[in-house]
């Protein structure tokens, strides 16, 4: 496979490749408790690192090498538990990408709306605006 296909395509066409031999679970539920069992270590090794917070500057060390791995193990599994499910990994981020953008577009407005201003606002409120705009 050519290594410049981006990189939710190239996991799914390897997927592809190695269940054209055989190597892949009968149905989704083995792909979903890979899913699982990959976030699990994910969170494992999260908490045993200290993980930093978005606000911190980045640190390249052995211990973000381990989480980049994990992280990547954990997605190479979500792009499996799509290709079980018949859906096309890069198509379901580019929903989840452009519903997210349009939930958060009607949170600003609805935060100015209500005079909030929304870099200064708490999670508690953003989070409150945000379950509102979900119902409706």
């Amino acid at each position: 496979l050519p290594a410049a296909l981006p990189s939710l395509h190239r996991a799914q066409r390897l997927q592809d490749r190695a269940a054209g031999v055989g190597f892949d679970w009968p149905d989704w539920r083995g792909a979903a408790d890979k899913v699982a069992e990959e976030l699990d270590e994910a969170r494992e090794l999260l908490a045993s690192t200290g993980a930093r917070s978005a606000e911190s500057p980045p640190v390249h060390d052995d211990a973000h090498e381990r989480i980049t791995e994990e992280l990547g193990d954990l997605l190479f599994s979500c792009v499996n538990l799509c290709r079980k499910a018949q859906v096309h990994a890069s198509l379901a981020l580019d929903r989840a990408n452009a519903k997210f953008q349009r939930r958060f577009e009607q949170v600003e407005q609805l935060a100015r709306t209500r005079g909030i201003e929304i870099g200064k606002a708490s999670l508690a409120e953003l989070d409150a605006l945000w379950d509102e705009v979900k119902l409706n």
